[in-house]
């Protein structure tokens, strides 16, 4: 028996880009992204219009529980109607849309939570985006395929310029400009998914047939999705769950800790997003590759982990050491490389996109196609579900000892994720997953 040469990264490449819809979805993220690098500045943009830290977190409770109940709706039907992901995943666009037109008009907590509301339709129809992907790639290009999309930070750099130059005569007046623009381009993105998505085809999947009610479909069909996600990512579920209750605390404290306890104005912050965007994309292109080329996904996990506690101890000591080296310089750009803060952020931001590139791709090449939809958002609701919980909570503890327990918390999740990676690592082979996906019959 002869052994099969592992593909080189351009007829890997070649191979992803056969795909029509692959291509498409690829492509208007790309696009979009450009109009959505604001999201960052979310946080900071409704603090400046009035709402208060507990207002926040309660908002941004809100949005993961309506989030909660649609991404679960849609993780249901994206798979009971297969043939309507196409639909769904043209509509997401329309939907993000609307929600940017509202966003420049947000000066409540009310208005706040009509623009989060309007905001979970998409996330209806982000449900049947992950199973088209999964469907358009070979499981053996899916680490290169994936990676593909952390290019979207070039778009996203464009983006964060694009900030920097229209808060020049106000932080808030020029956001709202920029969200509107966002809705544009999130129109935009619309009528091309519209025209030329295919729908997709998908031999041996049937779409889901019973003719029970609503509700006993969900638990029927949740109940599979969930003994699949166990019977296939296991211990990578419970992983997962540690790290998005350490990015809400994290990304909750991380701007406002930013500017009010370390002292950077809106134009240095913008230039280290810029900063870390670009360490993004250099490490996600490089983690996809290396993905499609082992066989233990624990180890390069665990590699890819290992400085995310050490970024978020910078940042906590930042303000006590704020700077890393002495340059003797007024140029901004230098100034701001040498500070601790600069270099806790783009470490931390890199090492995000190179863990969730290589923790996606392997998701999705050990996944059953036809339970996709569910398991996904079944992922998807265990993000929104922590939200719902942890997000007033922080926001509470932001308003009452500011961001450095935040950044406690987050740092010390972000090692016990490391010793279960470490142990998945030293025993020789990916604990994170069974050997062999398990398709469940619905």
């Amino acid at each position: 028996m002869t052994e099969t040469k592992p593909q080189s990264y351009l007829q890997s490449l070649r191979k992803v880009f056969q795909s029509r819809n692959f291509v498409l979805i690829l492509l208007t993220n790309y696009t979009g992204s450009l109009f959505l690098a604001a999201w960052v500045y979310l946080n900071l943009f409704f603090r400046d219009v009035g709402l208060t830290y507990i207002e926040l977190g309660i908002a941004n409770g809100w949005s993961m529980l309506i989030g909660l109940f649609f991404t679960m709706i849609g993780g249901y039907w994206a798979d009971k109607h297969i043939h309507h992901r196409r639909y769904m995943a043209t509509f997401n666009k329309f939907f993000i849309a609307i929600a940017m037109f509202l966003m420049p008009f947000v000066d409540t907590f009310i208005s706040l939570i009509f623009v989060w509301t309007v905001f979970s339709l998409a996330q209806f129809c982000q449900a049947s985006i992950d199973p088209i992907l999964f469907e358009s790639l070979p499981k053996e290009q899916m680490g290169t395929g994936t990676s593909l999309f952390t290019l979207t930070g070039l778009f996203g750099i464009l983006g964060l310029f694009l900030v920097g130059f229209l808060i020049i005569d106000g932080f808030v007046e020029g956001l709202r400009i920029f969200f509107f623009m966002a809705g544009i381009a999130s129109l935009i993105d619309f009528f091309i998914r519209l025209i030329f998505l295919e729908q997709i085809k998908i031999e041996n999947i049937n779409e889901i047939s019973e003719k029970n009610g609503l509700a006993q479909d969900l638990i029927i069909q949740y109940s599979t999705g969930l003994k699949v996600l166990l019977a296939t990512i296991p211990l990578f579920f419970i992983v997962f769950l540690l790290d998005v209750a350490s990015d809400i605390n994290y990304q909750f404290a991380q701007n406002f800790f930013l500017n009010e306890e370390v002292g950077m104005n809106y134009n240095t912050l913008n230039y280290t997003m810029i900063g870390a965007t670009i360490l993004g994309i250099i490490g996600g292109l490089a983690a996809g590759a290396l993905l499609d080329r082992t066989t233990n996904d624990a180890k390069i996990m665990f590699l890819a982990y290992l400085f995310l506690p050490f970024s978020i101890f910078l940042l906590f000591n930042s303000p006590m050491f704020p700077v890393w080296i002495n340059f003797q310089s007024n140029e901004l750009l230098l100034t701001l490389i040498s500070s601790t803060a600069f270099i806790a952020v783009i470490i931390k931001a890199g090492n995000d996109v190179i863990w969730r590139t290589i923790a996606w791709g392997a998701v999705g090449r050990k996944l059953p196609r036809e339970h996709t939809g569910k398991v996904m958002a079944i992922l998807g609701m265990a993000i929104q579900a922590l939200g719902v919980v942890i997000s007033p909570i922080a926001g509470f503890i932001y308003e009452q000892d500011g961001g450095g327990w935040l950044l406690i918390i987050a740092m010390g999740i972000n090692i016990i994720i490391l010793f279960l990676l470490l142990i998945s690592w030293l025993r020789g082979r990916s604990e994170l997953y069974k050997q062999k996906p398990v398709a469940l019959p619905i």
